[in-house]
């Protein structure tokens, strides 16, 4: 399987910055860098990973979006075969309303 490129969008950088400041809110400095250590190794896995997660049946551009979970969230990506990319879409909290979310 081919290791593709990770491209972040702007929601998800957002994502990632409100996330770990909530976690450095409640839970100190030391707990977000572990959450921002986790997930760029989770990201770096979905480079030669990303097919395997499952289709949510919602498409973005006419790309399927993927979700891999990364408890307590989920990272919404699409993969573009002919470019080698992974476009991570977004990474929300389980219980929030992703569906609607990303139908957006």
């Amino acid at each position: 399987m081919p290791d593709y490129n990770i491209i972040l969008t702007h929601e998800a950088i957002q994502d990632i910055t409100d996330i770990a400041e909530y976690i450095e809110i409640r839970f100190g400095t030391a707990c977000a860098d572990r959450f921002q250590n986790r997930l760029q190794k989770e990201l770096s896995q979905l480079g030669y990973m990303g097919g395997i997660f499952y289709n949510t049946q919602i498409l973005y551009k006419g790309y399927a979006i993927h979700k891999k979970p990364f408890p307590p969230s989920i990272i919404f990506y699409t993969i573009n075969e002919s470019q080698n990319e992974i476009h991570i879409l977004r990474i929300l909290r389980s219980e929030r309303n992703w569906k609607r979310i990303l139908s957006n």
